[in-house]
């Protein structure tokens, strides 16, 4: 297997990255290009049965445990809300790399610039399910891990995920993205307003959430 474009070898070994792309091209992966790096990994895009997806390959210096956990997360998604779920679809991993779909689209700043009210009310429909499932996103305050696709938004990057009892990604949303960088004013909407449904979802969580989308 050959790259399209050359990987960021001070982040994986080269005899490392060398045994993941045979293990890749043995399941089927082909037509790997490196896309972007992070924290926790480096991410290709690659293609799988004809179909793109991105493989997250862990950094040297990551936990193994890291690629396993992300796909445990995304695996509990899909089990839930199977097509609808508000992630990549996951397809398999190891200690190394986790393979999922590839999300196309745009960040929700610019997304947001361009599709308006669209974007945010797909945004919340997507927080809520993490909320739902139990799963605390932890990064939904940053733009890059909200993605819309055209139709939906998508959140990626689940390193940092935890299970929790009482999820707070709708109310960190809201608070980060609508009141603190006053989308709401864009939107025809009332701070006050906000401040009574964030305080209402503590206690309603589906009530408050029908409430907020309704406005939108």
């Amino acid at each position: 297997m050959e790259f399209q474009s050359l990987p960021p070898f001070n982040l994986i070994e080269p005899e490392r990255l060398s045994k993941i792309l045979s293990q890749l091209k043995e399941r089927g992966v082909e037509n790997l290009s490196f896309a972007s790096k992070g924290y926790r990994g480096v991410v290709f895009k690659g293609y799988l049965k004809g179909r793109p997806v991105a493989v997250k390959v862990k950094r040297s210096d990551t936990p193994k445990e890291v690629p396993l956990k992300e796909f445990n997360f995304l695996s509990h998604l899909f089990n839930l809300y199977g097509p609808e779920t508000p992630a990549p679809a996951p397809h398999f991993a190891t200690e190394d790399f986790v393979v999922m779909e590839w999300i196309e689209g745009k960040p929700f700043g610019q997304a947001f610039k361009e599709f308006g009210r669209q974007v945010v009310r797909e945004a919340l429909k997507s927080v809520y399910q993490l909320d739902r499932a139990g799963v605390e996103h932890s990064e939904v305050k940053g733009e890059k891990h909200l993605i819309f696709n055209g139709q939906r938004v998508k959140v990626i990057d689940f390193e940092s995920a935890k299970f929790k009892e009482k999820p707070r990604n709708l109310l960190q949303f809201v608070g980060y993205h609508l009141i603190g960088k006053e989308l709401y004013r864009e939107l025809g909407l009332e701070r006050g307003e906000l401040l009574k449904l964030m305080e209402l979802y503590k206690r309603e969580p589906e009530a408050a959430f029908r409430a907020l989308t309704s406005k939108l």
